[in-house]
């Protein structure tokens, strides 16, 4: 008969390393799970991004040409960036196919055109008129190309922001 009760050495064996896991056991394991748990979750927000809505280069391209055409069209040529303000409320004034024709965007493009002050809170009046065109941008992901600008008629003063956003 054998006796199977841990004898006074016992304890000396657990202590001294003889145990079925070690740290470099619990480290591999814990590793491999992050690991796995970061490649599942990278996995599964590669699988919906497709799905998200971004903006295209297209866009972006749109946007900064349509920017680099009005402030060459409306410039006066007296300063760097002074546009002419009859122009440029006439333009304003113009209806979204109207534009989207003179700028050859596609009728699916939506497009808007703003003139604010140089920190956005408000957009700009000429004649208690807004100086903005175009569908209305709620917060959405758009490709947006601004331009420092002047008015010649002194309407911004010292700038405003002209801000081109097409989505």
């Amino acid at each position: 008969m054998t006796d199977d009760r841990p004898g006074p050495g016992a304890r000396q064996r657990y202590l001294s390393g003889e145990r079925g896991q070690t740290l470099q056991d619990y480290t591999i394991g814990i590793s491999l799970f992050i690991i796995t748990v970061s490649a599942v979750l990278a996995g599964l927000l590669g699988f919906t991004s497709p799905l998200s809505a971004g903006v295209s280069s297209e866009d972006i391209s749109q946007s900064q040409r349509i920017t680099t055409a009005m402030v060459q069209n409306l410039s006066t040529g007296r300063q760097p960036n002074e546009l002419d303000a009859v122009r440029l409320n006439t333009t304003l004034n113009r209806s979204v196919e109207q534009l989207r024709s003179r700028w050859g965007l596609e009728s699916t493009t939506s497009l808007n055109v703003t003139l604010s002050t140089l920190n956005g809170t408000r957009i700009v009046e000429r004649d208690g008129v807004k100086l903005t065109v175009g569908s209305r941008y709620t917060n959405r992901s758009t490709a947006t190309a601004s331009r420092v600008v002047t008015l010649d008629d002194e309407t911004c003063d010292p700038s405003c922001r002209l801000v081109v956003r097409t989505w």
